[in-house]
C-alpha cells in the first residue's frame, strides 16, 4: 500500500495532541471518545465541507460483536456529521483511512447516520468501526444523482406506489387508472363533463418525497383548458376533472402512464417512470350549451 508521508505525518501530529486512553491502543480525544487508527489509506486529499463521503460504519455495544447494533456501507452528504461528537476537531481523516473509536452513545450522531440509538442509555458505551473509501465533489455527486434519476424504471415505480399506500392507511377508490380522494366537503352538483371550460388550480408533488414540482398557487397562473380537448394537460389531470362538481376538491395519485410516462416530463423535472400526487380544486366550469341548428325555409315549410 501506498502512503504519503504528509498524511502519515499529519495524522500522528493530531493523535499525538490527545491524551492517554484506559482502551489499549486508543488515545482519547475527550473523556466520552476514544480514539484508535486502523489503516491508513493511500488517498492524499482531505474531504470539504461540500464533499460526499463513500462509509463504511459498523457499530455495537462495547464489547460485543462488530455491526451487531449497526451496519452499513453508503455514501452520505459530509463526513463531520457522521463523527462523535469532538471527534471531526481532533482528527482529519484521508480517503482509504480506517478507524475505530469507543464513543457513550450522547456522542454518535444517530439521526445523521440513520441508525435508532434504541434502549441505549446515553452514558453506553458504543464501538464504532468508521472506514473512509471515497469522496467525491459537490459536481460530481450532482451528476452520479441525474443520471440515477433518470435511469428509474417499471419497478421503480411499482415499489413506489407500494411505499405510498403501505404508509397511507385511509382508503383510496380507483377510476380509469388513477387513484382518487375527494374532498368530503365538496359540493354537490354535477361531475363535469367533456366540451366545458375550466380553470384549475393545483399543487403537484413527487409520490415518494412529497417535494412540490408544480404549483398554480404558489405562481398565481391558475390552468384553464377545454376539457376533452387533445393535448391541453396530462391523460391523469383529464380524468380527475371528471370526477369533480364545479368548487370541488379532491387528491389524485397519477401512475407515470397517465402522467409523464416512459420518459419523464420535456423539462426533466419529472423523471421517467415517476407516479405524482395532485391536489385539484375546480375554480370554475362554463355550462355546456346545446348547438343551435339553422333550418333554411324550405325545411321551415314541412
Amino acid at each position: 500500500m501506498k502512503v504519503s508521508w504528509i498524511a502519515v505525518s499529519g495524522f500522528v501530529s493530531l493523535l499525538a495532541g490527545c491524551e492517554r486512553s484506559p482502551y489499549d491502543g486508543f488515545k482519547a480525544v475527550n473523556e466520552q471518545v476514544h480514539f484508535k487508527l486502523r489503516a491508513l489509506g493511500d488517498g492524499e486529499r482531505l474531504p470539504t465541507d461540500s464533499d460526499s463521503v463513500l462509509v463504511r460504519l459498523r457499530m455495537a455495544r462495547h464489547g460485543e460483536a462488530p455491526g451487531s447494533l449497526f451496519s452499513t456501507e453508503q455514501w452520505y452528504g459530509a463526513i463531520d456529521e457522521l463523527l462523535p461528537k469532538g471527534v471531526a476537531q481532533a482528527v482529519r481523516l484521508h480517503e482509504g483511512d480506517s478507524v475505530s473509536m469507543v464513543a457513550t452513545a450522547e456522542r454518535i450522531p444517530w439521526s445523521a447516520i440513520g441508525a435508532e440509538q434504541g434502549a441505549l442509555l446515553d452514558s453506553g458505551r458504543v464501538d464504532l468501526e468508521f472506514s473512509l473509501f471515497a469522496l467525491r465533489s459537490r459536481e460530481d455527486s450532482r451528476h452520479q444523482a441525474e443520471v440515477a434519476r433518470m435511469a428509474r424504471t417499471a419497478a421503480d415505480e411499482d415499489s413506489t406506489l407500494a411505499r405510498f399506500f403501505r404508509s397511507d392507511r385511509d382508503p383510496w377508490q380507483r377510476y380509469m387508472g388513477i387513484y382518487f380522494r375527494p374532498d368530503p366537503k365538496n359540493p354537490k352538483g354535477e361531475a363535469i363533463v367533456s366540451g366545458q371550460t375550466v380553470t384549475i388550480a393545483y399543487v403537484a408533488r413527487f409520490l415518494d418525497s412529497g417535494r412540490t414540482f408544480d404549483d398554480t398557487h404558489a405562481s398565481h397562473q391558475p390552468l384553464t383548458f377545454r376539457l376533452g380537448d387533445p393535448d391541453q394537460v396530462i391523460k391523469g389531470l383529464e380524468i380527475a376533472v371528471h370526477l369533480l362538481p364545479n368548487g370541488g376538491k379532491g387528491r389524485f395519485v397519477f401512475p407515470s402512464a397517465l402522467a409523464f410516462g416512459q420518459a419523464g416530463s420535456s423539462s426533466r423535472i419529472v423523471p421517467p417512470w415517476t407516479p405524482v400526487l395532485y391536489e385539484v380544486e375546480v375554480v370554475d366550469a362554463s355550462k355546456v350549451t346545446a348547438p343551435v341548428l339553422l333550418m333554411d325555409s324550405s325545411d321551415a315549410r314541412r
